[in-house]
């Protein structure tokens, strides 16, 4: 069901009624300026044919020469402020789709993407909608989905035109209307079935422009610089950009070729509508008495219809592939939460100690036969400080995302306090837990805000600048638990320093280090009743790492925590340790518990701490 969706519209009369309800709601004067657009290039038309048959019948009549000025010049004066105000009004609707594309459309799907649940963006349909929706706005205004605004303005202006000029062609002769709209039609079905053959290869689209997008995009990242220079990857790179912009150039040339065949069949038709019209017209005029005048007014009409035809049918065209990535942004957009966002049980109270329990909890991703977490039992209890270890792959992170509800499980549940998380509203949840993940988030303000923006618990602008005592007693804790002080003791502006120097003139960078020590901060900042700390002393030196070790009961007072190591010495302080192996709990225990049982943990014990012997048996040696 979901692949047969993914090649269904909402409709073309869904999606004018959702484009139309996002620009009012956005801004109402484009609204306005459209009409205005509209009529004013509808009179500039009009006069534009009619202009040449009142010179010739004013001469015709022989006017007087101020009489002939008078007239003349008051329909220039008339003609240039329509002009003026046609132009006038095509700038503001193209600054009016600009201004929604950035400010609505752009805004709308990154927040979706980042607000919506994190399985679901991680998932592979996710990542195709999202990479879809990003298509449908990335693109040039004349051909992404704010297009549709331009198009609609310039089709309804065209069918206008098209009534207007077939008015007056009626009046000469039905059956040249009859042979212009049957040529057009042929046209337009053409143009239809080729737009029809092109969103129907947007799929491909979207998987090489996401190959492409990585090379081009990801690879880019500064942070990446040092192993592309110091392993060499730039001939993988540069083969694989080669190759990524071939298949996109490759796809561009086949349906480039489809629209070039239409194009020649389009010039085969313009010769034979047109030169047929124009022939009957000078046939007419030389068997009949028409005045010049008329004659050219007709000749006018007759070419001035072809236009707003072939602008109707292109403006379909165009319609039709904005309609199209209007499509693919609403089915982001759209895209439901599994997890509550509305409702949901109360949840406990933020100062006391959880208990997190995991029943029978396994995972794997959709469409993937790999089981990552295999029938998981475990108990953490009230105020317990566990220790999570094990092999790469071996389910920790997997673990810890469903502990902070970010993914849920495949089968089994979780209970926080006895109730199970699905119950909780998602975003309450969140609440319940602070977390220093390995991965780091800093915005482009100051430390201070850096560790607290976004906390139930408070910090402000105005707060800071009023220097309230509570707020900085509980920040003065958090930096200092964290070992942040002597850095920010060594800034001018202390703890008003602003991060991200590439965003805040005059910002600073922090070392991985000191960043992993400001994620410490923001979580113990938070008080949250669970705190994980995943990887919370891998970019820290020796010395830091041993004083975190030393505040670890500090760190964590009257919480739940949770301690995700690779380095199996920095576990011993906790109460318990367990390691997952192939998606199971191979061992649990103390240190001293899992040593004595002479399994997997002590195997991998050993293996980490020879260094440290072998080191220091080579010093006794020498000595």
């Amino acid at each position: 069901m979901e692949g047969k969706q993914e090649h269904t519209t909402h409709g073309i009369l869904s999606n004018l009624g959702f484009m139309l309800r996002e620009q009012w709601t956005f801004e109402k004067k484009p609204v306005c300026v459209w009409f205005l657009r509209i009529l004013s290039d509808l009179v500039v038309s009009l006069l534009g044919i009619y202009f040449p048959k009142v010179v010739l019948d004013f001469i015709g009549e022989s006017v007087s020469d101020s009489e002939f000025l008078l007239r003349i010049g008051s329909l220039t004066v008339v003609l240039m402020i329509f002009q003026y105000v046609s132009f006038f009004s095509e700038q503001s609707v193209m600054i009016g789709a600009i201004r929604i594309l950035n400010m609505r459309f752009y805004l709308g799907k990154d927040w979706k993407s980042l607000d919506m649940d994190y399985g679901l963006a991680t998932s592979k349909e996710g990542k195709l909608k999202i990479e879809k929706a990003h298509s449908s706005i990335n693109r040039n205004v004349h051909v992404n989905m704010a297009s549709y605004y331009i198009n609609l303005v310039e089709f309804l202006k065209s069918i206008l035109g098209l009534i207007s000029f077939s008015t007056v062609i009626l009046l000469l002769n039905p059956i040249v209307i009859l042979i212009l709209l049957v040529t057009y039609l042929i046209d337009g079905l053409i143009s239809l079935r080729i737009q029809q053959w092109e969103t129907g290869v947007k799929e491909e689209r979207a998987v090489v422009n996401r190959r492409l997008g990585y090379v081009l995009d990801d690879i880019s990242n500064s942070l990446m610089a040092k192993d592309i220079k110091i392993y060499k990857m730039m001939d993988w790179i540069n083969a694989n950009t080669g190759k990524y912009i071939n298949e996109s150039r490759q796809l561009e040339q086949r349906v480039q070729r489809k629209y070039t065949g239409q194009r020649l069949i389009e010039a085969v038709l313009i010769f034979a509508r047109n030169g047929g019209a124009y022939f009957y017209l000078i046939w007419k005029m030389l068997h009949s008495n028409m005045a010049i005048g008329d004659f050219t007014l007709y000749f006018g009409a007759i070419t001035g219809f072809g236009q707003w035809l072939g602008q109707v049918v292109g403006k379909i065209s165009s319609l039709s592939n904005a309609n199209y990535c209007v499509d693919d942004y609403r089915y982001l957009m759209e895209m439901k939460d599994h997890m509550k966002r509305d409702g949901g049980v109360a949840i406990p109270d933020l100062k006391a100690p959880c208990e997190l329990r995991f029943e029978d909890v396994s995972f794997w991703y959709e469409g993937s036969g790999h089981v990552i977490l295999n029938h998981i039992n475990l108990t953490i209890h009230k105020g317990e400080k566990l220790a999570v270890v094990g092999n790469n792959g071996a389910g920790k992170t997997t673990l810890i995302k469903l502990a902070c509800g970010l993914l849920e499980p495949t089968s089994g549940r979780i209970l926080f306090n006895g109730t199970d998380i699905r119950k909780f509203n998602r975003d309450d949840y969140y609440k319940l837990m602070s977390a220093s993940f390995q991965n780091v988030c800093l915005l482009p303000m100051s430390i201070a805000m850096n560790i607290g923006y976004g906390n139930d618990s408070g910090i402000d602008n105005e707060a800071l600048h009023h220097n309230e005592a509570s707020f900085q007693k509980k920040l003065n804790e958090a930096v200092t638990l964290s070992g942040l002080g002597e850095k920010i003791a060594s800034l001018p502006n202390g703890m008003d320093t602003e991060l991200v120097p590439s965003v805040v003139d005059g910002g600073i960078n922090l070392s991985g280090g000191e960043m992993q020590k400001l994620m410490l901060a923001r979580a113990i900042y938070k008080e949250a009743p669970l705190i994980i700390l995943d990887e919370p002393t891998a970019a820290l030196d020796p010395i830091a790492e041993q004083e975190m070790y030393l505040k670890y009961n500090d760190l964590t007072k009257n919480r739940t925590a949770i301690y995700i190591s690779h380095r199996l010495s920095s576990t011993r302080f906790c109460d318990r340790i367990i390691l997952l192996d192939k998606g199971t709990i191979a061992e649990i225990g103390s240190h001293e518990e899992l040593m004595k049982l002479s399994g997997k943990y002590k195997e991998l014990f050993d293996i980490q701490s020879q260094y440290y012997k072998n080191g220091i048996e080579g010093e006794k040696s020498e000595q």
